[in-house]
């Protein structure tokens, strides 16, 4: 019984000591991204492309997302002469408010550098307004003010019929506030939809052919190269593999393989 006994604290100790001589190792096994930022950046600076973005892709991977990050890979890819996949995360920078201004200064510069332009059509009204209220407001801050607003119709109307003379105001008011809080809905409720069928892409391949149906063999719509943006309509896409049907900048539909793009 005692050498049982004695056998168990020998473990126990032994798996302390172990812990102990462990733990050290454990820890400075596992950098903190801001260790790996520091690190990559310092490959940057000394000019290790491939080590560099080989540690911001692992930042990327493990979703550790900033302006500062995505700037940093567009600044890689650029000097490794991948101008379409330096667009893309210059792209994804100017979603961050503390890198905006640096990227849109980086892709004025990306964007003079392609040896191919594309013609691109002005956003039609709606769309330019669809896209101003999905960046600058919300989808869900439309519909939260829209049912916030007929919360307050309803309660006008109900009101009108104990108010005496200012029932008629009180029930025309309430009126006019359960119209517009159904129409702040609609437009909530149609920017959430657009915001999730559509996307920005970027083509970060050389070239390739814009085509009819979502197959290498069917007609040419146009040719793409690296650069072009597109709007992918992802309802469209699910229907095939490895595809992607998009709108050109110039206006045109068609297909396009989806290795060959990167959405935002």
């Amino acid at each position: 019984m005692n050498i049982s006994v004695d056998r168990n604290i020998i473990g126990m100790i032994a798996a302390a000591i172990l812990v102990l001589i462990l733990t050290p190792v454990m820890c400075s096994a596992v950098q903190s991204p801001q260790s790996v930022f520091d690190q990559a950046n310092e490959h940057l600076s000394s000019g290790e492309l491939q080590e560099a973005l080989s540690l911001y892709q692992q930042l990327e991977y493990d979703q550790q997302w900033s302006g500062a990050l995505f700037l940093n890979m567009g600044v890689t890819y650029q000097r490794m002469d991948s101008l379409g996949k330096a667009k893309y995360y210059y792209l994804k920078s100017t979603e961050f408010e503390e890198t905006h201004d640096k990227a849109n200064q980086a892709l004025e510069y990306v964007n003079r550098q392609f040896s191919r332009q594309s013609a691109t059509l002005p956003k039609l009204p709606w769309d330019r307004a669809t896209e101003w209220l999905q960046e600058k407001i919300g989808a869900v801050t439309l519909v939260g003010v829209g049912i916030l607003l007929l919360n307050i119709g309803v309660l006008f109307f109900i009101g009108h019929w104990f108010m005496g003379r200012l029932s008629q105001y009180l029930r025309q008011s309430s009126l006019i506030i359960i119209g517009l809080s159904i129409f702040i809905m609609t437009v909530g409720f149609y920017t959430y939809y657009v915001d999730q069928r559509y996307s920005t892409a970027v083509m970060v391949t050389q070239q390739t052919a814009v085509v009819e149906n979502p197959n290498s063999e069917a007609s040419l719509v146009s040719q793409a190269y690296e650069g072009y943006t597109f709007t992918v309509d992802h309802r469209k896409s699910e229907q095939q593999s490895n595809w992607s049907y998009v709108r050109m900048s110039n206006g045109l539909y068609g297909w396009i393989p989806t290795e060959e793009i990167r959405v935002l």
